[in-house]
């Protein structure tokens, strides 16, 4: 076997074994391409199914290498390799032992796959920042076979049975795999390396701050972005420029903010997010810092234990419900003299601190531009929106208002305050007040007042007839009615004005005068 030329027998060898499973082979004229063969496979009868939509057949690309020695391992050069491994359809080596016999000893065949691709394209990477990267025909990679890669005996249906086991999908789903590989090998860790330098006087708190959304935006001197693979940098930088500024799309997770005035109470809960900087591993630990932020709410915690804590008294988009809630937190931090118990729930463990000492503008009455107003004073008129709200069956999440709103609210209208005493069945301490003498008016009668109250709360618009059944008499002077009775008639609810009509309006007033008709009363009737 000296003499004889291994190459040639060895492709003969690998023709005879496709033939005798009816498997076509095209040969390369020029042995440059990395390959030997072009392997198609015949179509796969399927009685099932149209022929229109039968599968592609399979096809690959093989390599023939014959060798007399059993040594495992032969040397590919990277530009063959890199050829094979670009290749979208399969690809294949096949090494023919002769052992110095006429007759093939054993066949191997390795699949050109994950492992070999990620050795190639390591290498590639590694090779170009030498000053023959670029030459990949003057460098080679050892690619080695074992028992795992050795055909079961020497014959074509052992070729083909091989062939198709690293094909298991089909074409289309082993080229969008390979497609797949080759994009995403190398760049686990990300697919740059990103160098700059800010214009700041402290880089270690603006990047923080940059990526705890604190800020939007910081101003660079220079900046420098290699593409990276495998952790190795390009030669040449994707981008290298002076000046620029530098954003990053922060993303929080979801969190629970909790407070409390003792430790075991349940405590009042608003969903928050919690932002985390990926720099964090980076920077000294006493340099570290987090930040929670709700609608109403947000602290940035230092590791250093400084607690920057600051409200959004006036948030747009709350619900009646989440402002009560907020109103009662600050209503706890005016009158308590202890910290306040603060807790952050998320997927990392719970974080908790206590709240001392809150700045005292927090508590300044120029906050509700009126000095008849305190975070206790709001909280009550938000509590008896919420009333009102569940008496009527409003649901409290879908009433959004905001601190400036319900404050109107109540200061505007004496209807809203009207109504809450009728929900209630506060009715001894409504008096109602006439400026001037009703008709029919004797003091120590029985009267009814019918009339219609409307105010809004939030984005709702709520309406209502009622009468205040009572006694006529005088009060500072004055003719009124001492309230003994309520009755609440046709209500109106909800989220345009629409809703509203004189013509129902009418109707509602009429039956509640119809409803106290056999009683004995003077009727009294007053426009809101």
């Amino acid at each position: 076997m000296q003499d004889i030329n291994l190459g040639p027998l060895g492709e003969t060898e690998f023709t005879k074994l496709c033939l005798q499973v009816d498997l076509t082979i095209h040969k390369s004229q020029m042995d440059r391409t990395g390959w030997d063969f072009l392997v198609e496979f015949p179509w796969k009868p399927d009685n099932l199914s149209p022929q229109d939509i039968l599968p592609a057949p399979l096809e690959c690309k093989i390599q023939v290498k014959s060798t007399n020695e059993q040594r495992k391992r032969e040397s590919i050069t990277l530009s063959n390799l890199h050829r094979l491994i670009k290749a979208k359809i399969p690809a294949f080596y096949c090494f023919i032992e002769f052992d110095g016999k006429p007759e093939p000893q054993a066949i191997y065949l390795v699949h050109v796959g994950k492992e070999i691709i990620e050795k190639t394209l390591r290498r590639i990477r590694e090779l170009e920042n030498k000053d023959n990267g670029y030459q990949l025909h003057k460098h080679t990679l050892d690619i080695t076979y074992g028992n795992a890669d050795r055909l079961a005996d020497i014959t074509g249906q052992s070729l083909k049975h091989e062939i198709e086991k690293h094909i298991p999908e089909g074409m289309e789903k082993y080229i969008e795999n390979k497609n797949q590989l080759l994009k995403t090998l190398g760049f686990e860790d990300g697919r740059y390396q990103f160098n700059f330098t800010l214009a700041s006087d402290d880089p270690i708190r603006d990047i923080l701050d940059l990526s705890l959304g604190i800020r939007k935006e910081l101003d660079i001197d220079n900046s420098i972005i290699h593409d990276k693979r495998f952790g190795i940098l390009s030669k040449t930088p994707y981008i290298d420029r002076y000046g620029g500024i530098l954003s990053l799309k922060v993303e929080p997770l979801e969190a629970e903010l909790k407070f409390k005035e003792y430790k075991f109470s349940p405590g009042i809960s608003f969903p928050a997010n919690l932002y985390i900087s990926p720099f964090n591993e980076f920077i000294p630990q006493e340099r570290i810092k987090l930040r929670v932020e709700s609608r109403f709410f947000e602290f940035i915690i230092e590791l250093n234990q400084n607690i920057n804590f600051s409200i959004r008294s006036y948030a747009e988009g709350s619900s009646l419900k989440e402002l009560k809630n907020f109103l009662q937190v600050m209503t706890i931090l005016e009158k308590s003299s202890n910290p306040i118990l603060v807790e952050m729930e998320s997927a990392y463990p719970t974080l908790s601190f206590s709240l001392e000492d809150p700045p005292e503008s927090l508590f300044d009455p120029s906050i509700f531009n009126d000095p008849a107003y305190n975070w206790s004073r709001v909280h009550e008129l938000a509590e008896m929106a919420i009333e009102i709200c569940r008496k009527m069956d409003i649901p409290e999440n879908e009433v959004l208002i905001n601190i400036e709103e319900l404050i109107r609210s109540f200061r505007t209208s004496g209807n809203i305050q009207l109504l809450y005493q009728a929900l209630s069945g506060n009715v001894e301490s409504v008096n109602l007040l006439f400026s001037v003498e009703p008709p029919g008016y004797q003091q120590g009668a029985k009267a009814a007042i019918i009339f219609f109250v409307t105010f809004y709360i939030g984005n709702y618009i709520i309406g209502c007839c009622l009468a205040l059944v009572g006694s006529l008499s005088i009060l500072a002077e004055q003719p009124s009615l001492t309230g003994e009775k309520f009755l609440r008639g046709r209500q109106f609810i909800g989220t345009d004005e629409t809703i509203l009509t004189q013509e129902l309006v009418d109707l509602g007033l009429n039956e509640l005068k119809e409803e106290l008709q056999n009683e004995e009363l003077a009727f009294i009737h007053i426009k809101s």
